[in-house]
C-alpha cells in the first residue's frame, strides 16, 4: 500500500468471535482492491479472537489492531473503528460474517464514478443463500435504504462532517447517513455474506431487555430525528411505516410467550407515546390498524385516536 491515505478502511468489531473471524479475515486480506486499511476493535473479547488477529496482522501490514481498555458493545467499538479510520470511504463488517473479494473494489469503483456518499451492493444469507435486494426500491426513493448499513461504503469525510456515530446497533448511523447523503448509487454483482446465528440481533428469541435497549430505542431515536428535520410528508410516513413501526413490532413478536403479556404492557405504552408525537396522525390511523393484524390480539385498540 502507498503513502497516500488508503481507498477504504474496513472496520471489523471483534467479541467472542474465534470459530468465525478466520472466514472473516480470509475475504478481507484477499480483497481485490489492495489499497485498504484494516481496523479489527478487539472490545474486550474473553476467547483467543486477539490471538487470531495479531497472526494475520503479523503477516499483513495493512491491518490494525485497536484493544479497547472496557468493553463498549457494537456500537462504541464502532466508533473506534471509526475514529482511527484514515480511507476515503469506511466499510463495517460483522466478525461473523464475510463480504465477496470484489466487494470493496466494485464499490469504491460506484462510488467514485458516481461521486456518491454511499455505494451499496447486495446481501446473500446464508446457509439459504437468500438474496436480499432492495436496491430498484432505494434507486427511486434513498429513504428505502433500511437494515443495509454492511452492504455499503461511506464516504469518511460526508460522516465526519455531519457527526454520523453508532448510537443503538446500526439504525440511528444509517438513518442519518441516508438523510444527508448526497447521492446512494447501487450495484446488484457484489454481495455481504449475512450468517444467521441464534445469538446474533436477528435470532428468533428476544429478551424484553434486547427488544427495549435495541428495538424501541432505535425506533424512538429515530423518530427523534425525522421529527427535528426538514422531509417531505410522504417520506416522513414512509419511514414510520417500513422502518419504526417495524422495528416496535419486530422484537414484540420475538418475545418467548412467558415475556408476551409484559412486552403487550410496554407495547401499549410505546406505541401511546409514539402516536402522540407523531406530525401526522390521521395518515397514521390506517397504519394502525393494518400493523395489528399481525399480532394474535389487537393491542393497539387502546390508543387514544
Amino acid at each position: 500500500m502507498n503513502s497516500c491515505k488508503p481507498k477504504i478502511s474496513v472496520i471489523l468489531p471483534v467479541y467472542n468471535a474465534a470459530p468465525y473471524l478466520p472466514r472473516c479475515m480470509d475475504a478481507i486480506t484477499g480483497q481485490t482492491l489492495r489499497d485498504i486499511e484494516i481496523i479489527a476493535v478487539n472490545d474486550c473479547s474473553p476467547d483467543n479472537s486477539l490471538e487470531i488477529l495479531q497472526k494475520y496482522a503479523a503477516r499483513d501490514s495493512r491491518i490494525k489492531i485497536v484493544n479497547n481498555e472496557r468493553n463498549l458493545k457494537l456500537a462504541g467499538a464502532r466508533n473506534e473503528g471509526l475514529r482511527v479510520a484514515s480511507g476515503e470511504y469506511v466499510s463495517i463488517i460483522d466478525s461473523d460474517d464475510y463480504i465477496d473479494l470484489d466487494f470493496c473494489e466494485k464499490l469504491y469503483e460506484l462510488a467514485k464514478n458516481e461521486g456518491a456518499d454511499i455505494a451499496k451492493g447486495n446481501r446473500r444469507d446464508l446457509p439459504s443463500n437468500k438474496i436480499i435486494n432492495n436496491n430498484s426500491e432505494i434507486n427511486k426513493n434513498k429513504y428505502n435504504f433500511r437494515f443495509s448499513l454492511w452492504t455499503a461504503i461511506f464516504r469518511r469525510l460526508f460522516l465526519q462532517e455531519h457527526d454520523i456515530r453508532f448510537v443503538v446497533d446500526t439504525i440511528v448511523f444509517q438513518m442519518k447517513a441516508v438523510h444527508f447523503a448526497n447521492k446512494i448509487a447501487t450495484r446488484d454483482d457484489t454481495f455481504y455474506n449475512y450468517c444467521r446465528r441464534d445469538d446474533s440481533n436477528d435470532s428468533p428469541i428476544f429478551s424484553l431487555e434486547k427488544w427495549q435497549n435495541l428495538n424501541i430505542r432505535g425506533a424512538d431515536l429515530v423518530l427523534d430525528f425525522i421529527n427535528g428535520i426538514k422531509i417531505k410528508k410522504s417520506d416522513y410516513l414512509l419511514l414510520v411505516k417500513r422502518l419504526i413501526l417495524p422495528l416496535y413490532f419486530h422484537g414484540y413478536e420475538k418475545l418467548a410467550a412467558t415475556d408476551k403479556n409484559s412486552g403487550t404492557e410496554i407495547l401499549r405504552v410505546v406505541l401511546n407515546i409514539f402516536w402522540s408525537r407523531t406530525k401526522y396522525k390521521i395518515n397514521l390511523l390506517l397504519l394502525y390498524w393494518k400493523m395489528k393484524f399481525r399480532l394474535k390480539k389487537p393491542i393497539l385498540s387502546c390508543i387514544d385516536t
